[in-house]
């Protein structure tokens, strides 16, 4: 074998291995490109789904928000509703002592403190300044002034129109 040919040889042989470690080299990087590609997809993946997580959220946090609002709003019109309602039932129970009518509405009432209190014991009507009286037998008390009526009216209103408004 000559010199020439013993190059040629090697050089031959250099040449097959140079391509196998470029192809070796070609394939490893391919997986290494894959690899990284595949990362990459599920990082994107999971910082998509924090994404959607925290925004989610934070729409339920608005939905909150805005749900207390709307009822901070519906508590404040209920509220005035109510006081509305209560300074018009006063206006009335004042007009009420003018009326012709209230001297029969105290008999009645009269009656029925008398009727409610009777045991043997004497019962004694004491007028009030506001309208109405208070009947007292022994140690027992009823209060029919005006102001204490209204409040038992008004007490039974606002439970109706908390049941309505439930």
């Amino acid at each position: 074998m000559t010199l020439e040919a013993v190059q040629d040889a090697a050089l031959g042989h250099a040449s097959v291995q140079a391509q196998a470690l470029r192809d070796a080299a070609s394939a490893r990087a391919d997986q290494v490109v894959a690899a990284a590609g595949e990362e990459a997809a599920e990082l994107l993946a999971a910082r998509r789904a924090r994404a959607e997580r925290l925004a989610d959220l934070e729409e339920h946090e608005r939905l909150a928000e805005a749900r207390a609002q709307a009822g901070a709003t519906v508590l404040s019109a209920q509220r005035m509703v109510l006081s509305e309602a209560t300074a018009a039932v006063r206006a009335a129970a004042r007009r009420l002592t003018v009326d012709r009518r209230y001297a029969r509405l105290l008999e009645r009432l009269e009656a029925d403190a008398r009727r409610r209190l009777e045991d043997g014991e004497p019962v004694q009507i004491v007028p009030v300044a506001e309208g109405g009286f208070v009947a007292r037998a022994g140690s027992r008390e009823l209060d029919y002034s005006l102001d204490a009526l209204l409040e038992r009216c008004l007490e039974a209103m606002t439970g109706e129109l908390e049941r309505l408004w439930g």
